[in-house]
């Protein structure tokens, strides 16, 4: 089973990442309330509960990995190094530090028994003061070869030992108040086939079990504590209570106000669709009105022209030919003096030219006149003289 996995060689800093799976968790359903027992546990008769393990998690960030070296070139190596209990903490002084956990939590995880429930743990090993035993981690993990490992757990600052749920017991006690204090890596068999578990300080002679006064005493609080919660629950839903009618009356003005304004605003929407309307039709009637006086005009416009050229033969109306058909299409813009202007210039012109023409026909005519009645010359007659 992979309790302990090392990360890839190519990743180098110094240090190298770890995984290791700290203890095997087991099911509530395994606690025997009646008997107060948990009915499954590892070797060393310890039952891991989620909810309890859990609250111990933070205590995982900043746990030492640990060794305990048996030869010189730190390799080999055999259990925890425990040398005792000063002070009522154990003491580690036969075994080094070669990482630190960084983080833990709980998770389903794939092992040789199948898929478990485990607590695991990630960290860092410092690879430049351990070099050949990290080397030699790497050699083994490629074969698939991984080191066991085993908890170690103390009591919290709260307490006096290891709280145990039940009270302690050889098989099946349930840890319920401690927190996690290192993970030695073991060349020794283990206890634990998930991960093997030493136990700090659980102070056997210590039980759960009360004397009568204490469980009254235990009982009063919890009455006391209850009944203090209970009037602040009370309280609690009377404030709720009137917050929520204070709300429901807003929200209820809200939509009495909506009301009234969705009205306003569908009163102003139908005399607005009605203005539209009238509009629209006022719209249409002064167009028509408009359409009749432009025609009217027109039509007036038209009779001024036509008096106006009334006078000219249509050959003398030729002359404004291209000006008569355009007051035709747009006799509004058109001008009346411009068309008569331009007959009046053609005529002109014709005049003129009618009068050159009546000139040049009478000088020549003249001209021929003359010729049949001027003085004929002979040069051929010889001036001779009888003299």
């Amino acid at each position: 089973m992979k309790a302990f996995e090392m990360s890839s060689k190519e990743n180098k800093n110094g240090r190298r990442h770890f995984k290791a799976i700290l203890y095997r968790i087991h099911p509530d359903s395994c606690v025997d309330v009646v008997n107060q027992v948990g009915t499954e546990y590892q070797k060393n008769g310890i039952t891991w509960i989620r909810e309890y393990c859990e609250q111990a998690l933070p205590s995982i960030e900043g746990m030492s990995l640990r060794c305990e070296f048996i030869d010189d070139e730190r390799t080999e190596i055999l259990g925890h190094g425990d040398t005792g209990i000063v002070d009522g903490e154990p003491v580690y002084e036969d075994a080094v530090v070669i990482g630190t956990f960084n983080k833990g939590y709980i998770d389903n995880i794939e092992t040789d028994d199948g898929v478990i429930t485990a607590c695991i743990g990630e960290g860092e090993i410092d690879a430049q003061c351990y070099h050949n035993f990290v080397t030699k981690l790497e050699e083994n993990a490629e074969q698939g070869i991984y080191p066991s490992g085993s908890i170690e757990i103390m009591r919290t600052e709260q307490n006096n030992a290891i709280v145990y749920k039940y009270g302690y017991k050889e098989k099946g006690r349930i840890p319920m108040e401690f927190i996690h204090s290192g993970f030695a890596l073991l060349g020794v068999t283990p206890a634990d086939d998930s991960a093997k578990l030493i136990e700090i300080n659980e102070n056997k002679e210590d039980s759960n079990e009360m004397t009568d006064v204490e469980i009254k005493a235990l009982v009063s609080e919890a009455i006391d504590s209850f009944t203090q919660q209970t009037a602040e629950i009370n309280k609690c839903k009377a404030d709720c209570q009137a917050e929520i009618d204070r709300v429901l009356a807003e929200k209820n003005e809200i939509i009495a106000t909506s009301e009234q304004i969705q009205a306003a605003l569908d009163a102003v929407t139908a005399e607005r669709n009605a203005l539209n309307e009238k509009y629209e039709q006022l719209w249409a009637e002064t167009e028509a009105l408009r359409k009749a006086l432009g025609e009217a005009k027109a039509r007036e416009r038209i009779g001024e022209f036509n008096a106006a050229i009334a006078e000219f033969s249509e050959t003398e109306k030729e002359y404004a030919k291209a000006e008569i058909e355009a007051f035709n299409a747009d006799p509004m813009t058109s001008e009346i003096n411009a068309v008569v202007n331009k007959i009046w210039e053609g005529i002109g012109k014709s005049a003129k030219a009618d009068a050159k023409a009546v000139a040049e026909q009478n000088a020549l005519e003249s001209a021929k006149a003359e010729d049949i009645f001027g003085e004929i010359a002979d040069n051929d007659v010889e001036d001779t003289s009888i003299f």
